[in-house]
């Protein structure tokens, strides 16, 4: 198995990658991100080479771009040298303050872990939201398996070997199970069919507030 830093490092070494955004943020943009300048944080959590943060910039906010791979981090830093980067592995915890974040984006970032791993990482999530602030996030649905082709399962039926890492999948009853109703507040909910990448992904999108 490799780790997430080596694959992800091995991923962003393809030529001509470019921040693109499919514009999933736009239903947000009026009711939480025109707002989020004046409150607390806006993390980019998994920002890749910055397609989500190239999105937030654009529209007038002042994002903090994370990513476990130095070398996605050096690519976005290419197209946008004035956003704040930090090189960071989310399961050793995020360094950010208690309640300090308006709004924070992991967009296909946290569906990678074993169930111990994850519930630690959706408990940090919440740990350094705002209790006004919104959790954007975008998951790998079940739907999505027949597009992984050679996969390996686990004794977790929602958690798959896929090329050479772990990837967990999910439906809405793992979603609920995760993010549970005396935890967060869903706000938005819906699985559809992403064509930002050469190959559709089938995945769900959630809007969540945390309870607390």
């Amino acid at each position: 198995m490799k780790s997430l830093e080596q694959y992800w490092n091995e991923s962003y070494q393809r030529p001509n990658l470019n921040p693109t955004c499919d514009n999933w943020l736009d239903k947000y943009e009026e009711t939480y991100l025109s707002t989020a300048s004046h409150g607390g944080f806006v993390i980019d959590l998994g920002c890749g080479v910055g397609n989500n943060t190239k999105y937030l910039v654009d529209h007038g906010l002042s994002p903090i771009a994370c990513d476990i791979s130095d070398r996605a981090i050096r690519t976005l830093q290419s197209f946008l040298p004035d956003v704040q980067t930090l090189c960071l592995d989310m399961t050793e915890g995020l360094p950010f303050p208690n309640d300090s974040v308006q709004v924070l984006i992991a967009d296909l970032s946290i569906h990678y872990f074993d169930e111990p791993t994850t519930r630690a990482v959706i408990r940090d999530l919440s740990r350094v939201l705002m209790r006004d602030g919104i959790l954007l996030i975008r998951l790998n649905s079940t739907n999505e398996i027949a597009n992984k082709g050679n996969i390996i399962g686990t004794t977790d039926p929602y958690l798959m070997e896929s090329e050479g890492i772990y990837r967990r999948f999910f439906d809405r009853g793992e979603i609920e199970r995760f993010f549970k109703e005396d935890t967060w507040t869903c706000l938005h909910i819906e699985e559809y069919e992403m064509d930002r990448y050469s190959n559709k992904k089938m995945l769900w999108e959630i809007a969540l507030k945390p309870i607390g």
